[in-house]
């Protein structure tokens, strides 16, 4: 357990020292900023007038997010999509940095199984993507109570804050393999080209009618909250990530770390 400790701290040093969790905050704080802006111009019609483009994307937001139930599972949409992404640069400056900055053979030197070194990192992806999340919501709930959103029950909030959250871990847990892909690809580019190649593939399956069952495309699909999804496809969620740790661990036990 001290281990398990030790590296954790190593982890969020090395995070704290770098300018990621900066900018993974700043985007947090602009997803749910941007949506409310949008609304805010759609019931401006002088500014949408002036804004153009602008204000047709802006009146469709605003068109599909009419009272606090359609923000927030707007919010979760964006989870889905802008945070599955936020979520693999995170993962993948976790895990890609050690190739990146040539540290890997300093951090395996340590007197630390490669399980538990793996586990902190996990661990701190985990936390890290939990406190983004969160900060997404709270940013979300501020700018909703701010612009005047209709609707707004306790129930109905808990209710969307739920879906936030749920969402959110389903998008962690289909993450995790990019682990695997930061670790076989020695740094940054294989993870995150591959991100956007999976959104696109996620967005094929459920355009398809098979995203239920296409790991990347179930949490867009719950966001939703139209009954896309089964229990089946929950359990495909957690198999993914099951998965995802079992063949990143293999490979850092197996692999031979030479550089």
């Amino acid at each position: 357990m001290e281990n398990l400790i030790n590296m954790i701290q190593l982890e969020w040093l090395k995070a704290y020292r770098s300018r990621i969790p900066l900018w993974t905050t700043i985007g947090a704080i602009f997803l749910p900023s941007a949506v409310a802006l949008m609304i805010i111009i759609s019931r401006n019609p002088e500014v949408s007038r002036k804004l153009g483009v602008i204000s047709a994307k802006a009146d469709l937001i605003a068109f599909s997010a009419t009272d606090w139930s359609a923000y927030l599972i707007l919010t979760a949409q964006i989870l889905a999509a802008a945070g599955f992404f936020m979520f693999v640069v995170i993962l993948a400056w976790i895990f890609g940095r050690e190739f990146a900055d040539g540290t890997l053979k300093d951090l395996l030197a340590v007197p630390v199984p490669r399980t538990i070194i793996l586990l902190a990192k996990f661990l701190v992806f985990i936390s890290w993507s939990f406190i983004m999340t969160l900060v997404i919501l709270i940013v979300s709930l501020l700018t909703g109570a701010i612009i005047g959103l209709p609707g707004g029950s306790n129930g109905i909030i808990w209710q969307g804050s739920l879906i936030v959250l749920a969402t959110a871990g389903m998008v962690m847990l289909v993450v995790i393999p990019f682990a695997l892909l930061a670790s076989v690809g020695r740094g940054y580019l294989l993870p995150l080209s591959m991100g956007v190649l999976t959104l696109i593939l996620a967005n094929v399956a459920a355009a398809l009618g098979r995203g239920d069952v296409f790991p990347w495309s179930i949490p867009g699909l719950y966001s939703q909250n139209t009954g896309m999804t089964t229990s089946i496809s929950y359990i495909i969620v957690l198999i993914t990530g099951l998965l995802g740790w079992y063949f990143t661990n293999m490979w850092w036990s197996k692999s031979d770390q030479n550089r």
